[in-house]
């Protein structure tokens, strides 16, 4: 697996952040051509990404996959994803609002994480999903 970070989407997700009020962390992920990390805000959200990357298992893989938003707290997905939840919860992460980065990044993902339950809505979707053109073409 490839890691490593472009600088303006390093950038461009920190200011995303910004505009998400209730988000922690974000990562950009891809699984083909190859899985390959390209850019994170937080060590806690590269080590989750990378995580899933790794083992082919998890959310942001299944966004990738899937091409369909995933937008939950732990309790609700960890009867799909147990080991990402586990790993989630002992960093103290509760809400995800996962969205794919389809047509830049047709196997991408980009993933928000926050520290509280309830943190992301469809309005936060809706946000993400304006910023894709932006963060993914540059």
């Amino acid at each position: 697996m490839t890691t490593y970070e472009i600088r303006s989407h390093a950038a461009q997700l920190s200011e995303l952040l910004g505009h998400v009020p209730h988000a922690d962390m974000a990562v950009l992920g891809t699984t083909a051509p190859e899985p390959a990390l390209l850019a994170h805000t937080d060590e806690r959200a590269r080590f989750l990404e990378v995580d899933q990357l790794r083992t082919g298992k998890g959310p942001s893989v299944e966004v990738a996959t899937s091409q369909r938003a995933v937008l939950a707290d732990l309790n609700q997905i960890r009867t799909y994803w147990p080991d990402f939840a586990r790993r989630a919860r002992e960093l103290r992460l509760h809400s995800l609002l996962i969205v794919p980065l389809e047509p830049a990044f047709p196997a991408g993902a980009l993933s928000l994480y926050a520290h509280r339950s309830h943190a992301f809505d469809d309005h936060d979707e809706d946000v993400v999903r304006r910023s894709l053109p932006d963060l993914v073409l540059g």
